[in-house]
């Protein structure tokens, strides 16, 4: 039995659709079930298009400073909606 050969676009593809059907700790389960089934060259592939990916995500969501500021203020959001839970 031959084993698949997955180029890059290929790999590109999976991605996607592990992303569409999984969130969080279930997306990098699926990646390193996947993973399992690429060759070491393939898996290379794999690393770089996460790694650009990841890149992408963080520039989409602008800098640190502006990610870290977004996240104290859902914080608060949550904190005040709770807040007026309480006093009604």
């Amino acid at each position: 039995m031959t084993e698949r050969v997955w180029s890059r676009q290929d790999i590109e593809d999976r991605v996607n659709v592990l992303r569409e059907r999984h969130d969080g700790e279930a997306f990098a389960g699926a990646i390193a079930e996947f993973s399992e089934e690429l060759g070491p060259e393939e898996q290379e592939d794999l690393r770089k298009i996460l790694l650009e990916r990841s890149r992408d995500q963080r520039l989409d969501q602008g800098g640190w400073l502006r990610r870290t500021f977004g996240k104290i203020e859902e914080a608060e959001r949550r904190q005040r909606e709770r807040f007026e839970r309480r006093r009604r």
